[in-house]
């Protein structure tokens, strides 16, 4: 009777040490499972961050991308194919103007008086430009052509102001006449290159004025470096 009671006890014993190594084994399991479950958010976290990190350089170089076309297109202004003949009567076309790596053309018409009153003083200014290599200074009628009384009053003004520049008489016709009618202050002066596009923005009013004659230099600078970046 004694042995079956010392055995039932023994066995007792043994499934109380069992479910206490079940218990402590579930424990500890526990911590371990809670650490892969924060490593593996953390890993998706980084990954989500990278991610983002991909699409945020993916969209700033889509922007970039399209801001450099927007500028391009922006800044894409050609001067049209055009005829004109100075005061002299010789022909002068956009060929002349691809002899040069800079020509700076200032526009005018003949009931313009601001126009007619800087023509003498455009001649030291012109000779001073004309002086840089590879520049070249020009006058632009736009309404010699336009009927008889204009056509007058130019030659008039040329024979009081004597331009030493070259002072040409434009066909206000075509795509030339699409061009012109974009200019809305007189006189402007604006600055190609040798293929003929327009660099930087037009200088509007009298060059007369030293602020004026610095952004035109800008120009002329900046004209230079087109005209030979495309050869």
């Amino acid at each position: 009777m004694k042995n079956k009671i010392l055995i039932a006890m023994l066995f007792a014993l043994t499934l109380t040490a069992c479910g206490n190594t079940k218990d402590e084994a579930k424990v500890e399991e526990k911590p371990e499972t809670k650490q892969e479950e924060v490593k593996k958010d953390e890993a998706n976290k980084e990954e989500g961050k990278k991610d983002e990190s991909k699409e945020a350089e993916s969209q700033e170089m889509k922007k970039e991308e399209t801001e450099s076309v927007d500028a391009s297109k922006a800044g894409s202004k050609m001067l049209p194919d055009f005829k004109a003949t100075d005061q002299e009567g010789n022909g002068y076309s956009k060929e002349d103007i691809a002899k040069n790596d800079a020509t700076v053309i200032n526009l005018w018409f003949t009931g313009c008086s601001a126009c007619i009153e800087e023509m003498e003083a455009l001649n030291d200014l012109a000779t001073e430009i004309k002086g840089q290599e590879g520049v070249d200074f020009v006058s632009m009628c736009t309404d010699k052509d336009y009927d008889d009384s204009t056509k007058e009053a130019y030659e008039r003004i040329m024979k009081e102001k004597k331009p030493t520049y070259q002072a040409l008489g434009v066909e206000y016709e075509g795509a030339m006449k699409e061009f012109l009618e974009n200019i809305f202050v007189y006189p402007t002066t604006i600055v190609v290159d040798k293929n003929g596009n327009v660099i930087g923005d037009p200088i509007e009013g009298a060059l007369t004025i030293p602020e004026q004659q610095e952004k035109l230099q800008e120009n002329i600078n900046k004209a230079i470096e087109s005209s030979k970046a495309s050869k």
